[in-house]
């Protein structure tokens, strides 16, 4: 239960941002790492790692007006969108293991990224994965993403955290709190899977 305390002069806008960062300070940022078993862990990583491997560039990282100058773009393979599977990986048996371990209740997207190797690190902008929902709803969803492989690219928050990318490791946080990627100079590539879910708590 949340017991917030508002100002009696303060606008009714003010009360629901304070309302809202109340819910998301208690939510804090979780590290999982080692969250797949080994097996399972390799065997995803060498099916999304292969060569014979679909994916699809995208000239745009975030926002449609960025930069397309300036921006590398990436390459993604979108595994589920608008409540539709979009990939035949959504029935694998590891991309089914990973939704029972996050206790998915309602997925919203799951999308990989692939981006690749530069000389110089690419940041992204600041942004949430799935902005279509009300605020107040979606405070209450969550964002994991997992990192398929070990370089030196990582997770940015505003408040100045940094996730490594470090492989089969798992990060977790609410849906409304804004991120970005930076690319690596290290390894060919920086494979992550994004994920976009309400999770279903223990007593449900």
């Amino acid at each position: 239960m949340y017991c917030v305390t508002f100002h009696p002069l303060r606008s009714k806008r003010e009360r629901e941002e304070e309302k809202d960062y109340m819910i998301e300070k208690d939510r804090v940022i979780s590290i999982q790492d080692n969250f797949l078993e080994k097996e399972k862990f390799d065997a995803l990583s060498n099916k999304i790692m292969s060569n014979t491997f679909p994916w699809f560039y995208d000239p745009i990282i975030v926002f449609g007006d960025e930069d397309l100058s300036t921006s590398p773009g990436q390459l993604l393979h979108v595994v589920y969108s608008d409540n539709t599977p979009q990939s035949s990986f959504y029935g694998d048996d590891i991309f089914t293991s990973i939704q029972k371990q996050l206790r998915i209740d309602i997925l919203l997207r799951v999308k990989m990224n692939l981006r690749l190797r530069l000389p110089n690190p690419h940041e992204s902008e600041y942004h949430i994965d799935t902005g279509y929902l009300p605020k107040d709803l979606a405070v209450k969803y969550t964002t994991s993403i997992f990192y398929v492989n070990t370089c030196n690219g990582y997770t940015e928050f505003k408040d100045g955290t940094k996730i490594e990318s470090v492989a089969n490791r798992l990060v977790s946080f609410p849906l409304t709190t804004e991120h970005r990627g930076v690319s690596q100079t290290d390894e060919q590539g920086r494979y992550v899977i994004n994920f976009n879910y309400f999770k279903r708590w223990d007593n449900q």
